[in-house]
């Protein structure tokens, strides 16, 4: 397991160093929405891949999917550092970064999760994304810190350095599933089978997505009237919040009809993102972050539990790989939009429209499922018919 937490961890903390990224490209003259279609382009490729990866995954072998993915990260990297002579080379950098974490992220997720019995697998899902909370903690610290010290240069060496050990940690790793030899589905026939259960999740984790987006890519020109310390003060705070959580109450959540009241937290996440352009101190940052970052450790393993009851037995790489890629979905869409809400009437409108949509997305979600649950609403959610 260790080495599994060791894979999510620095896989996360290759991305959340680039959380100054904005920054970057607006010292090199782009516009917000300009910004918004770079980092939302990470996503588009990564929800592609998420759902590639789960087909490779299912011929191939979890572990070569996940080693395949962390040569291909370290080509990323590569070009991140090349963005510093040819700004242009962030497009193709992100492509690469965006394409082999899909691999190693899914692969290994696969890798675990087939070990374990599936009344298990919702909180192994959870287990395994608990280092990439820290990780949000100590990405901007770490990043706010290099750039002060040696400027970008050593943020875009960070991603190719920790890639090459990933690559280390998954050869480790023992082979034990055999590629299959069978003749797979096309992936429209995969794809018909494996999506009808779960297009309620997918559809509220597109929308999570959507509201996750806003601070990941904003967060750094919107509060940078602060000062040096308020990314990383909302950084730290999330990955605390979401790593408390995550270690203590989550695991009492993620059954029965508990996940409801779980998912209900949402509705906080939504209204703490709003309040973030209004934060005047790294403090009042870091007190949004560590509510928002406990929500994200409750809600998580709980909608994960509900997903995981509907993966279909013959295309289990698949279905995960969708219920990964849907939040991915609104990442990529998330961006952009955001962005040009920016340059029309600037960050609090736009961190106010985020924070509506998760809110409303979680009432509807709730009421949809509601029928689904027995009046005494203490029995598990319906299996799914396949």
């Amino acid at each position: 397991m260790i080495a599994y937490l060791e894979i999510s961890g620095l896989l996360s903390l290759s991305t959340w160093v680039l959380v100054l990224l904005p920054n970057f490209l607006a010292e090199r003259g782009w516009s917000s929405q300009r910004i918004g279609w770079a980092v939302g382009c990470y996503f588009l490729v990564n929800l592609i891949f998420q759902i590639v990866s789960g087909r490779l995954a299912d011929r191939y072998g979890y572990i070569r999917t996940a080693l395949a993915g962390a040569v291909i990260v370290t080509g990323g990297g590569i070009l991140y550092v090349g963005s510093l002579w040819i700004t242009g080379m962030i497009w193709p950098a992100r492509a690469l970064h965006a394409m082999g974490a899909a691999m190693i992220f899914a692969g290994a997720l696969l890798h675990l999760v087939q070990s374990v019995p599936l009344h298990l697998r919702g909180r192994m899902i959870g287990y395994y994304g608990l280092p990439g909370f820290a990780m949000i903690g100590l990405g901007p610290v770490l990043a706010e810190w290099l750039v002060c010290q040696w400027g970008f240069r050593a943020v875009f060496l960070c991603v190719p350095i920790l890639s090459a050990v990933i690559g280390a940690v998954l050869w480790r790793l023992p082979r034990s599933f055999s590629p299959s030899t069978a003749k797979l589905q096309s992936f429209p026939e995969a794809f018909r089978v494996t999506f009808p259960p779960l297009r309620s999740i997918l559809t509220f984790s597109v929308l999570f997505g959507l509201c996750f987006a806003a601070w990941n890519s904003f967060i750094a020109p919107a509060v940078r009237t602060v000062g040096t310390g308020g990314v990383s003060g909302f950084g730290f705070g999330y990955g605390a919040g979401a790593v408390m959580t995550r270690l203590g109450v989550s695991h009492r959540l993620d059954t029965g009809w508990r996940r409801y009241p779980a998912i209900a937290t949402l509705i906080a996440y939504g209204a703490s993102v709003a309040l973030v352009p209004s934060a005047r101190s790294a403090g009042q940052l870091l007190a949004l972050g560590f509510a928002c970052g406990m929500v994200h450790g409750i809600y998580y393993p709980s909608l994960s539990s509900i997903a995981a009851e509907r993966f279909h037995p013959l295309h289990t790489g698949q279905a995960m790989s969708l219920y990964l890629s849907a939040s991915a979905l609104g990442m990529f869409v998330g961006p952009p939009l955001w962005g040009a809400l920016v340059d029309r009437w600037g960050y609090p409108p736009m961190f106010v429209a985020a924070g509506s949509v998760m809110t409303l997305g979680t009432l509807i979600f709730l009421v949809a499922h509601h029928r689904l649950t027995r009046p005494s609403g203490r029995n598990q959610i319906s299996p799914p018919r396949f």
